[in-house]
Parts: C-alpha cells; sequence; structure tokens
C-alpha cells in the first residue's frame, strides 16, 4: 500500500436526537435507528426498554470546520445530554447510533471510548473497526492482526491510539509511524489516574490509509504483552 495522506473533510457533521416522554418544542420527524442496530452498537437493554416510553425527540445537527470538530462535538452532546437531564430523557448519537449514557459532567475529549465504539462482526476477521471518529472529520481505524482470545489487550491499544488521533488532528497526519503509550491507553479509556500514568511504556504502530476502505490501516510493530502490561 503506498503511503498517502489522510484526506480533510471541509466539514465534520455531528449529529444527536434527544428522545422525551413529552415533546420539547416542536417534534423532529426522524427515523429513530432500530433496536437492532442500537443494540449492535452497544445500547444497553435497560436503555432500549427506556426508548419504547419516549417517542418524541429534538434533533441537534450541526456542521464545524476541520478544526472546529472536536471542540463542537463536545459542546453539543452536552448540550444534548443536559436536555435530556432536564426533560428525563435519552440521548441518541445518530452517527454510530448507540445511546450516549454519559453525564454532562463526565463528557471528555481525553476519553476516547466515549466517542466510538469497535464493530463487533469485523472481530471474526481479526481485526477491531471503529465506528464514531468519522465524527471529528477522521477516517475510521482498523486495527489488523487482532488475536480474538486477547482482544481487549488490542482493545487497550486502539484506545490509546484514538485519544492520540482525537487530540492530534487535524494539526498532525496520522500516517505514518506513531508510538502509544500506557498513558495514553488511560486517558482513552477514562482512567481518573491517567495524569499520574507512567509514559515510559509503549508500542510502536504503523498506519496507513487504504483510501478504497477510506479507513486507517493500523499494524503493531511490537508485543504490547511484553511493551505495555508486562508486571
Amino acid at each position: 500500500m503506498t503511503a498517502r495522506p489522510v484526506p480533510r473533510p471541509a466539514e465534520a457533521r455531528v449529529m444527536y436526537a434527544v428522545m422525551t416522554a413529552e415533546p420539547v418544542g416542536t417534534d423532529d420527524l426522524i427515523a429513530v435507528p432500530s433496536p437492532d442496530l442500537l443494540r449492535r452498537y452497544g445500547t444497553s437493554e435497560a436503555s432500549l426498554r427506556q426508548l419504547d416510553s419516549r417517542p418524541h425527540q429534538t434533533l441537534f445537527l450541526r456542521t464545524a470546520e476541520l478544526q472546529d470538530a472536536a471542540a463542537t462535538q463536545l459542546a453539543v452532546r452536552v448540550e444534548a445530554l443536559r436536555m435530556a437531564a432536564e426533560h428525563d430523557g435519552l440521548v441518541i448519537d445518530l452517527t454510530i447510533p448507540r445511546v450516549v449514557e454519559d453525564r454532562p459532567d463526565a463528557v471528555s475529549l481525553a476519553y476516547a471510548t466515549q466517542w466510538y465504539v469497535v464493530d463487533p462482526l469485523a472481530l471474526t476477521a481479526g481485526r477491531l473497526e471503529t465506528v464514531g471518529l468519522a465524527s471529528f472529520g477522521l477516517p475510521e481505524v482498523a486495527l489488523e492482526g487482532v488475536d480474538s482470545t486477547t482482544h481487549p489487550m488490542f482493545g487497550a491499544v486502539l484506545a490509546g491510539l484514538a485519544h492520540r488521533l482525537i487530540a492530534e488532528w487535524p494539526a498532525n497526519d496520522p500516517v505514518g509511524s506513531a508510538t502509544v503509550t500506557l498513558r495514553d491507553i488511560a486517558y482513552g479509556l477514562g482512567d481518573p489516574a491517567a495524569g499520574t500514568t507512567p509514559g515510559d511504556r509503549s508500542v510502536d504502530v504503523a498506519i496507513e490509509y487504504d483510501p478504497a476502505e477510506q479507513r486507517l490501516i493500523v499494524r503493531l510493530l511490537g508485543d504490547p504483552a511484553e511493551t505495555l502490561f508486562a508486571p
């Protein structure tokens, strides 16, 4: 695969729906994602049951220039969650889609796994594939060479890499080599102690852009079990 820079869209789209039992203003009319689709991307059964009694919707649709995508994504999610909290509602991230179950005061760009899910169907092919990073104007990521018996370890590396991608895009093009540290992983997984996590343990990765898949293809250049997680 020939190394090439990542395409940069002019804008990124942010899309949420707040679902409530009573209308908040005038209902917006969109097709709500199916329960099967929401379930596939991690929505809990409890949230699915609650959606049945919340048929009214208020949409939060924004576009942002690429350099403002992350800040816009953060601001809109917090706004939607606050409305939901005021009206006993639920928030659906329509990009993924899934129900967002975070508190407004807990939303953080550093906490990367708040912003994407891993498609469960891709694991059978030895890959971890993200769904959700497109909201930042990034391509989705496919981490290759994943052993299904140890995929949580690879998932941790993916979280650390996603943390870096969100923080550094679009100032830095991700194609090339990169180093994911244990501290990156702690931030990506939302560890409250991330700021004091040692940064001297790491694993190198190679990142290429595949125009056919429109994904970042990531391969580990070391064994995370030895370089990151060894006692």
